[in-house]
């Protein structure tokens, strides 16, 4: 019993620290920790920890992340973060120094301190001296495994349904504004994302299409812009990395290229891939409306008809009519264009609109004669000289054929 019990006790220290660190691949050490008086490293402690980790198989990386392996932006979570320390003893030139191991989640794999005194000995060589001991706990025994690579605990962000097919069937069948289509990050370190961007309501959504990140998924929403009253600036909400959410300023100069500077340091730059040219411009300018015309809802749900030349080349359209006994103005979609017979079908796409009543008209389905009294309301020029008040005209039908 005596020795089977002993057994289990010399196994321990072999068997406890290795399977901690099995899951991963690399390590940051903070090299880059700065004393009181302005010097790095003094003593030499970051560069012995390194050594005792590249000695059981870890590789020590850079501390700035634009400078990790592929592999290690992809997936954070096979990063290891070594905080160390060290500090006087109670003894002269006594020393204590240590070192702590956390994940990709903060989780605390390892902490050590130990202590070093000698008679004759510098404090420095104390501190070396406890920073060996420290390490023992280090196994030999280290052996990569993927499954044992945590998931990295990030913050939720929206999910949507839009792939790459969705995203460009969009693209291919609506007049769009200049902001919208897919785009490509352009990274030092080969990683970048691809993304979609679409307009949903009032708001501008930024979609995963594809990310060399592991953590970010098909889908998922990495920006969220909504414009200003000022031409070209929009108030974002861009989330990290890390996915957490930093709020910040885009200034469009050109839709080709979007630069999101993200601090002081660190932009985010991505490039316009498609459509190679959409032909639309911005449909205001200054916060005016370049534009305005009639139409009227064929449902109770939103769909409204109008005539094509007046949304032709709109990258943004805004219904007005009274809702619930006040007027108000909500944002609209193309759902459909007939350029040859002058007619479009709009949809309301705005959170603030439910239905309408009960419509107070119907419609015909059959052709009408030549000669067929008609009659039209609309509201043309109401923007400039003609106002918002609706304007009456009536005639005959005098041919059933024509052109533009």
């Amino acid at each position: 019993m005596m020795k089977k019990l002993l057994l289990i006790l010399l196994c321990l220290p072999l068997i406890g620290f290795g399977q901690n660190l099995d899951g991963y691949k690399y390590a940051t050490v903070g090299s880059n920790y700065e004393y009181s008086d302005g010097t790095k490293d003094t003593y030499g402690v970051a560069n012995q920890i390194a050594n005792g980790l590249s000695g059981i198989g870890i590789r020590v990386i850079s501390d700035y992340r634009q400078k990790w392996p592929k592999d290690a932006l992809s997936n954070p979570c096979l990063v290891l973060s070594i905080s160390w320390h060290h500090s006087a003893g109670g003894l002269p030139h006594s020393a204590n120094a240590g070192f702590s191991i956390t994940n990709c989640n903060g989780s605390v794999l390892y902490s050590d301190e130990r202590f070093s005194t000698c008679f004759g000995c510098y404090y420095q060589a104390n501190i070396k001296n406890a920073t060996r001991k420290s390490l023992k706990g280090l196994s030999s025994r280290y052996r990569f495994n993927s499954s044992l690579t945590p998931e990295m605990q990030l913050p939720d962000v929206e999910l949507t349904h839009e792939t790459e097919s969705s995203l460009t069937s969009y693209y291919d069948s609506n007049i769009l504004h200049d902001i919208e289509g897919i785009y490509k990050s352009n990274e030092e370190n080969g990683n970048s994302y691809t993304l979609g961007i679409k307009k949903y309501g009032r708001l501008f959504k930024a979609i995963i299409i594809k990310a060399d990140y592991k953590h970010w998924k098909d889908g998922e929403v990495k920006i969220i812009l909504n414009q200003t009253a000022t031409k070209d600036l929009y108030s974002c909400s861009y989330f990290l990395g890390n996915k957490q959410k930093k709020e910040l300023f885009l200034i469009v100069e050109n839709s080709g290229l979007l630069t999101f500077k993200i601090d002081d340091k660190n932009t985010a730059n991505f490039i316009k891939m498609y459509p190679v040219n959409t032909g639309v411009s911005n449909g205001r300018s200054s916060g005016e409306w370049g534009g305005n015309g009639s139409g009227f809802f064929i449902s109770q749900n939103g769909y409204i008809v109008t005539n094509h030349h007046v949304i032709e080349k709109a990258s943004e359209i805004e219904v007005e009519f009274k809702y619930r006994n006040e007027i108000k103005g909500f944002s609209a979609k193309v759902i459909q264009t007939d350029a040859i017979n002058d007619l479009a079908i709009l949809k309301i796409d705005d959170d603030d609109f439910s239905n309408v009543g009960a419509l107070p008209y119907t419609f015909r389905t059959r052709s009408v004669d030549v000669g067929t009294d008609v009659f039209a309301l609309g509201y043309p020029k109401a923007l400039t000289i003609m106002g918002k008040e609706i304007k009456f005209t009536d005639g005959r039908i005098s041919s059933k054929t024509g052109f533009k």
